[in-house]
């Protein structure tokens, strides 16, 4: 196993794979940064730690908040590697499909369903004048991530490809799909809440509207495949323009 002092610089590390982000090798610096101290304690011979370091010269890209469990996997068959029991080839062969995996995962259930989830309830807590609950749930949000950041390191650790399972059985494609209908009720509910002024004495009017809105929206995305984020600023655009 590694020295805790080991484990713990190359997590911390993780929170910086995209400092240097390039558009040929996207997170390759920074997966060189994190994996340093990692393979510094592996391979003390500066050959073997160049031939290792060579391993991920080539294009490196996974969704940030999985890259901890994506270490640890990674760093769990160095140890392979460097005890005799592993080929140096399976890294390779695994690094890129892992990363891709975690990526599409990452992306489904962070960024496309548990970011807009917490912008949304965020947005609905302060039209209803509560700041305090907004930020009380931004906070708690922000520990549970450096958590599950921190659990998932250790765990892709321990137990290597393992690991996976586990993240099978968690279904998290699924879960996100359950969501995104949760966020599209919220999204009804917060045009609900913002009516346009000449509804404003039919507030369920615009509540009506805004089911009817999401409705077409969804479908111009999955027929027209127009942007979501075209369909957004259209949204916002007509709200500064009631306001103004």
């Amino acid at each position: 196993m590694y020295p805790t002092r080991v484990a713990l610089a190359c997590l911390a590390r993780t929170a910086f794979i995209n400092a240097a982000v390039t558009t040929r090798g996207m997170q390759q610096i920074g997966m060189a940064l994190i994996l340093e101290p990692g393979l510094r304690h592996l391979f003390p011979d500066p050959a073997a730690r160049a031939e290792a370091f060579g391993r991920y010269a080539g294009h490196s890209n996974t969704h940030p908040f999985l890259a901890p469990l994506y270490v640890g996997i990674l760093l769990a068959l160095e140890e392979h590697v460097a005890n005799g029991s592993l080929p140096q080839t399976a890294i390779s062969s695994v690094r890129e499909t892992l990363g891709t995996t975690l990526s599409a995962l990452g992306d489904a259930l962070f960024s496309g369903t548990l970011l807009p989830l917490w912008a949304l309830v965020s947005v609905n807590f302060i039209l209803s004048d509560m700041p305090v609950a907004a930020l009380v749930l931004t906070a708690t949000l922000c520990v549970t991530q450096l958590l599950f950041r921190a659990y998932s390191f250790f765990y892709g650790l321990r137990c290597g490809m393992t690991a996976l399972v586990r993240l099978r059985q968690m279904d998290g494609i699924n879960w996100a799909d359950r969501l995104k209908i949760v966020n599209a009720l919220l999204t009804a509910l917060t045009i609900w809440r913002l009516p346009c002024s000449v509804l404003q004495p039919l507030p369920w009017a615009g509540c009506f509207l805004g089911i009817a809105a999401l409705f077409i929206a969804a479908w111009m995305i999955v027929k027209l495949h127009l942007p979501r984020l075209l369909l957004w600023c259209a949204t916002f655009c007509a709200i500064l323009m009631d306001l103004g």
